[in-house]
């Protein structure tokens, strides 16, 4: 006799509305009286029975977890953000509780689930669950989450969600890495690596392609997509360089992130071009190894850590205030300078 207890799932099905209203019925958040009515029914109906509910929901504790949703923990850049997110956390009293999506996957309506059940008292997001997927499909599962708790996004932001978000100025990091190659002398300038199909990864290449037009320099195409990893920076110079002649070569790369800048590096010393002589690289992220690369890599640092640090501590304000409110934060992003473009560390900040 070993019958299936019943979930939120089914009390949300049986008593017709969605879980994030169950949720807040079961919280003691606001719901209309019509639905409270039917979602009592149906929990008595089904004898659903919540740990939540074993104690009145009026002693219980306040909610001291946070969650932080992010792509796969391998890339050192989310690394370095959930430290800092955990670091905030901690220092507030809060427990971080990390949930990891698939890097190549949109944003999961059974993710979205999960979180509506396990109600922490806010969430940040970051990565693929908000950058990947159309944004009307990204506006309507996030606002359905938004109902339920407070939410802080990193990344681009979405048109149509008011709630915390912290970004990095994309654009200008193009542009400050664009200047600094030119000011080495490079007009024939490409940029390797990201899919249109990451919301951030298509602000930093438009703003390639629009930087060099408004400079009047060669356009240089990569063609197809080709990734986030260094299997995939090795896999675009190699098409890159197989498709042009030694005259219509670029003479230095920009990568959408320090993977990548890795596996050009070891594509073009099997092409036998010296970086920086033949080819200058700059990547982005600054991330640990690329100081100790041969030669050292010239990159953006976007400081994850402080994006991290700043999205809990913006949301606990947000919590503790009791309201959801919008804040929206753009932030400077740092050129550190190495020997892969042909002259010594030092770290520019206004180019």
């Amino acid at each position: 006799m070993n019958e299936k207890k019943p979930t939120i799932y089914d009390v949300a099905d049986c008593a017709g509305v969605s879980i994030a209203t169950v949720s807040r019925v079961l919280s003691g958040g606001s719901a209309s009286a019509a639905a409270k009515q039917k979602v009592k029914q149906a929990i008595q109906a089904l004898g659903y029975q919540p740990a939540e509910v074993r104690r009145p929901p009026e002693r219980m504790p306040p909610r001291k977890t946070l969650a932080l949703v992010m792509s796969n923990m391998s890339n050192p850049y989310y690394a370095a953000l959930a430290s800092g997110a955990e670091e905030a956390a901690r220092r507030n009293g809060y427990a971080l509780q990390i949930y990891c999506h698939d890097l190549n996957e949109p944003i999961s309506p059974a993710l979205i689930s999960q979180l509506l059940e396990h109600q922490p008292a806010g969430a940040v997001l970051v990565g693929s669950m908000v950058e990947n997927g159309t944004d009307s499909e990204l506006l309507l599962l996030l606002q359905r989450l938004h109902q339920a708790m407070p939410l802080a996004i990193i990344g681009p932001r979405i048109e149509g969600l008011d709630c915390i978000n912290i970004t990095s100025d994309l654009s200008l990091s193009v542009r400050k890495s664009i200047a600094h190659l030119m000011s080495m002398g490079h007009e024939r300038i490409a940029f390797i690596g990201g899919s249109r199909n990451v919301r951030s990864a298509s602000v930093r290449e438009q703003a390639f392609y629009a930087e060099m037009q408004r400079l009047g320099k060669p356009i240089i195409r990569v063609g197809a997509e080709s990734g986030f990893t260094p299997r995939d920076g090795e896999m675009g110079v190699a098409r890159l360089f197989a498709s042009l002649s030694e005259r219509e070569r670029p003479t230095a790369l920009i990568t959408i992130n320090d993977l990548v800048a890795l596996g050009a590096l070891r594509e073009l010393n099997r092409l036998n071009l010296r970086v920086p002589e033949d080819v200058a690289l700059i990547g982005c992220d600054n991330q640990f190894f690329t100081p100790y690369l041969n030669p050292p890599l010239t990159t953006v640092d976007l400081h994850p850590a402080d994006h991290g640090r700043t999205a809990v501590s913006e949301l606990i304000n947000a919590i503790s205030g009791g309201n959801v409110y919008s804040f929206s934060q753009i932030r400077e992003c740092s050129l550190i300078i190495r020997e892969s473009c042909g002259m010594g560390h030092r770290a520019l900040r206004d180019i």
